[in-house]
């Protein structure tokens, strides 16, 4: 880095790690500092963009329009320190953003209008804007930046230029083009550099699904932007996972020899309880409990952070905690989908044709591991002409944080390549409520608290005064990236916001609705909220929730109502949309200040009557 004075040292301080993972080789380093630093674009000294054409009949639909080819006489070498490129992005954006931008931006319709080779005739501007919303996922590229928060740490999508966004595919290409960000400029570009020497005249080309390697159905899978490829041969039906699945990619807990024994709860005094949580803290008023400090004086563990070791908690065998060992079976969404068609194999639901899955759990894959088996599955929903709008959703984040609602299979097979991802089916046909502040029909959702008290015998307990969200636009099937209309989340926000107690709810529900009665409702949910359990503790440790006298669990379970037709009558059926850890209490210790009086009477006293609870068994 000698050639790199003055700011060499800061530059490698900020920039080396990333240039490393990148696979960026160092003697391209001091280029890539210069040309950064002075805005230099020479890769039209080197290379050339070149329109094709091709005769009638020659061409097929897909077929590139572009392409790019060396021109320098001596060609380019990869050993050659200059020989890599900066490319400039046109258009970087949150995905939430991109309508707004290419409505509200001067240019930018038309600049992604002309990269993509749109024709213009006879459309409109919205009609423009929807097309660009569908081509953009065979030119997007991705990266994001690690930052405190979540939302802050979002996926960033970007477009090359015109130059960099028409470089083909191949699986064996002599470039590479990955993303760096740099500091000075706080802005992201693309490097190019090369694999291999490329003579003049050859096409530049790089592969557009870089990573470790992957088997042939899956490449063929994440290809389908670029390359038709009819993949209904696969059969999507989906197989339990094996046995070292479950242990991989996490730490497991530590395990009491033999199991855990536990005894009574003292009866004599107040119980003490150690909470990480406020709203414990602040609400539990029962005498029969007291706050204490001490976590290792306490009779009751109320813990926020996931705990591991039950081998130690069973050496204090009076004290109960609010959670069991792999709990995580059903709080992270691709397992949860693994566990739930366990409720098929025991009899207790109907079964979706293709799958295997119970009736009220969505349609939901890994898109790590099931990418090829989905885009069997959506291409034969599309060939029998039935919905094929899906939710796609981390594993791991709530509040609909980087959740994509799309109809698009090119848009989802794009998406994996910003984190582990699960596609599920959208709810098309959602049960709506009518909202007087707005007279429309939105998307609504349903939370309960459930509690796992024992699992031998299983026994589970829901507190019956529930908690709901509403969208705040009324619901249809457009626009699929307007949150508003979609997500129920925004009511967190002040914005629209629409807060209902259950009661009044089931009251207007009923009148809306006088056919299909809430009670009949929620016997179903409750129902549905059973045969998760029994699912999720079917199965021997890794695979399923063990028995453990010491843990009660605690959790949110979100839910929505669909209708479907059964026996040829239209009906409301509950659909699981996920079980949440360490669920939000705000809104229910201030609309039921009881709530934790409630919860840990039957959590930890055994007692159930006058506590607002149906107890499943």
């Amino acid at each position: 880095m000698a050639e790199c004075n003055g700011l060499d040292k800061n530059f490698l301080e900020h920039h080396k790690q990333q240039l490393q993972t990148s696979g960026v080789p160092a003697h391209f380093w001091p280029t890539i500092f210069r040309k950064l630093l002075a805005q230099v674009y020479d890769a039209g000294e080197y290379f050339q963009l070149c329109q094709l054409t091709y005769s009638d009949g020659d061409g097929e639909r897909g077929d590139p329009l572009w392409r790019v080819v060396v021109t320098r006489p001596e060609g380019i070498k990869a050993a050659d320190p200059d020989h890599v490129f900066i490319i400039d992005h046109a258009w970087s954006y949150r995905a939430s953003e991109a309508r707004q931008c290419l409505r509200e931006i001067p240019g930018l319709l038309e600049r992604m209008v002309g990269l993509m080779d749109i024709p213009t005739e006879e459309n409109t501007q919205e009609q423009l804007v929807e097309s660009v919303m569908q081509e953009m996922w065979k030119y997007n590229c991705t990266y994001s930046i690690a930052s405190k928060t979540a939302e802050e740490s979002l996926p960033v999508w970007y477009i090359m230029d015109e130059f960099g966004a028409r470089i083909q595919h191949c699986g064996e290409p002599n470039f590479r083009v990955v993303p760096f960000y740099f500091s000075p400029h706080q802005c992201c570009y693309s490097l190019l550099f090369p694999l291999e020497d490329v003579d003049e005249g050859e096409e530049v080309t790089r592969n557009y699904v870089e990573g470790p390697p992957l088997d042939p159905l899956t490449r063929d899978a994440l290809l389908l932007p670029w390359f038709a490829e009819d993949l209904t041969h696969e059969d999507p039906r989906q197989e339990e996972p094996p046995r070292d699945f479950f242990l991989s990619g996490r730490t497991n807990e530590v395990m009491p020899e033999g199991g855990a024994e536990g005894v009574e709860v003292p009866s004599h005094r107040p119980l003490k309880v150690f909470a990480e949580y406020d709203y414990v803290r602040n609400y539990l008023t029962d005498t029969r409990f007291t706050v204490t400090d001490s976590r290792e004086d306490a009779d009751i563990l109320w813990l926020m952070e996931h705990f591991k070791d039950f081998k130690s908690l069973s050496e204090r065998p009076q004290c109960r905690i609010n959670q069991y060992p792999l709990e995580h079976l059903i709080t992270i969404k691709d397992l949860l989908g693994v566990v739930c068609r366990r409720a098929v194999h025991l009899g207790a639901c109907h079964t979706e044709e293709d799958a295997g899955t119970p009736s009220w759990l969505p349609l939901t894959y890994c898109l790590k591991r099931e990418l090829g088996k989905f885009a069997s599955l959506y291409q034969r929903r599309e060939k029998r002409g039935e919905d094929n709008h899906w939710i796609i959703k981390p594993w791991n984040l709530a509040r609909g944080l980087d959740h994509t609602i799309t109809n698009n299979l090119n848009h989802i097979v794009r998406l994996p390549a910003t984190g582990p991802k699960i596609a599920q089916k959208y709810i098309s046909d959602p049960v709506l409520f009518h909202r007087e502040d707005i007279d429309g029909k939105v998307k609504f959702d349903i939370r309960y608290i459930v509690m796992l008290l024992s699992v031998k015998p299983l026994k589970v307990a829901v507190y019956k005064r529930f908690w709901l969200r509403f969208a705040n636009v009324a619901f249809d099937l457009t626009e699929l990236d307007n949150t508003n209309k979609h997500f129920t989340v925004n009511n967190y926000n002040d914005s629209g916001l629409l807060q209902m107690y259950c009661h009044d709810f089931v009251t207007k529900f009923d009148s809306q609705y006088p056919e299909h009665p809430w009670e009949e409702a929620e016997r179903q949910i409750f129902s549905m909220i059973l045969q998760v359990f029994q699912a999720a503790t079917s199965e021997e440790v890794p695979k399923g929730i063990p028995h453990n006298p010491q843990c009660k669990g605690f959790y949110g379970l979100d839910i929505m109502l669909q209708w479907t037709n059964r026996g040829g009558t239209r009906c409301m059926e509950p659909q699981l949309l996920e079980v949440n850890y360490g669920s939000d209490c705000k809104r229910a210790c201030e609309y039921y200040p009881d709530f934790f009086n409630d919860v840990l009477s039957v959590m930890f006293l055994d007692e159930v009557e006058g506590h607002n609870v149906e107890v499943l068994e």
